[in-house]
């Protein structure tokens, strides 16, 4: 054998090994929100969608040696309150600066920019139907199977205010604010009697405004 030839034979040996070698990462994808602010983040196809509680961020994102490397992000430009904008700046910086990514046990940790952010896995919406209501941020009160508070909600903008006998997962309205939200609705098998026979979560706040007294 000449010794060119085993210098190819023992060089693809070499590589096959460094390949079989190496574990392949799978892409990281779900939602996620964070347990002590209004923080979400979802991850899919290679393609990241953040919100601090005001505007949407949106760009593409991978996972590369346990980092999050995310590209250039566009977003929705509303201007809301002083400390949700705080929060998207905060958000932003953590984003840019390829934090190192951690799961377990259901959350996702980003650790990056001297802090960490701890999020919880959020329902996957495959297969609901994607709904926009109008959402108030106080409760009142009503009656199912005993008195109760209830969301107050709607779909067109000039309709009444109507009860929701059931939570929208993912999400908790703040008073003083009104919302505009895109939902994924689900139906629900043999619900409890004081339960809705449809179950909401969250899909996006599209919209906040604070309600003038």
């Amino acid at each position: 054998m000449s010794l060119s030839r085993y210098s190819a034979m023992l060089t693809a040996s070499l590589l096959a090994t460094a390949c079989a070698s190496t574990p392949s990462q799978a892409p990281l994808s779900g939602r996620w929100q964070a347990d002590d602010s209004k923080v979400q983040l979802q991850l899919k196809d290679g393609k990241l969608s953040a919100s601090a509680g005001c505007n949407r961020l949106f760009g593409p994102a991978s996972v590369e040696g346990g980092r999050l490397v995310v590209g250039n992000l566009a977003g929705t430009m509303m201007m809301c309150a002083p400390e949700e904008m705080a929060a998207e700046d905060a958000l932003k910086k953590l984003l840019a600066s390829r934090p190192q990514v951690e799961q377990k046990d259901g959350r996702l940790l980003l650790k990056g920019d001297g802090r960490t952010l701890a999020l919880n896995a959020m329902p996957a919406l495959d297969g609901g139907k994607t709904r926009f209501i109008y959402v108030q941020g106080k409760t009142a009160p009503c009656v199912g199977v005993a008195p109760m508070q209830c969301l107050q909600v709607r779909e067109d903008k000039n309709a009444p205010w109507q009860h929701h006998y059931g939570q929208i997962e993912g999400f908790t309205p703040e008073a003083g604010l009104n919302y505009r939200l895109r939902i994924k609705e689900f139906d629900v098998a043999n619900p409890p009697a004081d339960a809705p026979s449809r179950r909401w979560v969250l899909d996006m706040v599209v919209e906040s405004e604070v309600v003038k007294p």
